[in-house]
């Protein structure tokens, strides 16, 4: 389990490296229900991650991905060969924007929403609405269905690789409880300095995973 595990840190890490996310969550952070609303937020991009990589574990070791000589194991191969010359393009499009600062619209209502609503905007945003993290958690899924392990090690992987994946967006509300009354003054800086750089850091994240999915697909199949 821990080998799987190390092998998923950097698709983890890359789930978490949002930008946009994380200002999101600054923003909730500095807002009257911040804690309540950033809380929600964060279990909405949680439950989506588990959910989908979960339903596409389910999907794959029902599928006998799990047996390197299979048919769906070397469909998974391929899939994560594709989604890695996916996110070189992405790359591309990101480098292109990078001179655009602004920060979206949809997050000026931010501080206007129920606790509920900030729970569904962490689903959106953690999957239907990320075009990075939708290859990410696919490629999770497909690397957790090939691993040879017990169902109860398959869930705790499901569960840990979660973690992971919000554990960037958890710094900001994690110093929102801690230091309520400086959360202001220690986040602002970050905020801008995310939606100044959030298309750079995009670019240079989704050019190191597209390389990494390519060459790990290629790796298995050679292999």
């Amino acid at each position: 389990m821990i080998a799987v595990l190390a092998d998923l840190l950097t698709l983890g890490v890359a789930v978490a490296i949002s930008p946009l996310s994380i200002v999101a969550v600054i923003l909730m952070a500095t807002s009257g229900k911040g804690r309540t609303n950033g809380t929600a937020f964060i279990l909405g991009c949680y439950a989506w991650g588990i959910l989908f990589v979960g339903v596409l574990v389910l999907i794959g070791r029902a599928a006998g991905a799990e047996d390197p000589d299979s048919g769906p194991h070397i469909t998974i191969d391929i899939i994560e060969i594709v989604l890695g010359a996916g996110l070189l393009v992405l790359a591309l499009l990101q480098w292109r924007g990078r001179s655009s600062h602004e920060t979206p619209k949809w997050m000026a209502s931010l501080d206007g929403l129920t606790a509920w609503k900030a729970f569904f905007v962490g689903v959106l945003i953690s999957g239907p609405l990320s075009p990075k993290d939708l290859p990410l958690l696919a490629a999770a899924g497909g690397r957790i269905s090939q691993a040879v392990l017990p169902v109860e090690q398959v869930v705790a992987v499901v569960l840990i690789f979660g973690i992971f994946g919000i554990s960037a967006v958890a710094i900001p509300w994690i110093i929102s409880v801690v230091s309520p009354s400086k959360v202001e003054v220690r986040l602002s800086g970050m905020r801008n300095w995310l939606v100044t750089n959030h298309a750079v850091i995009m670019a240079v994240l989704f050019v190191i995973l597209g390389f990494k999915l390519i060459g790990a697909g290629v790796a298995d199949l050679a292999g």
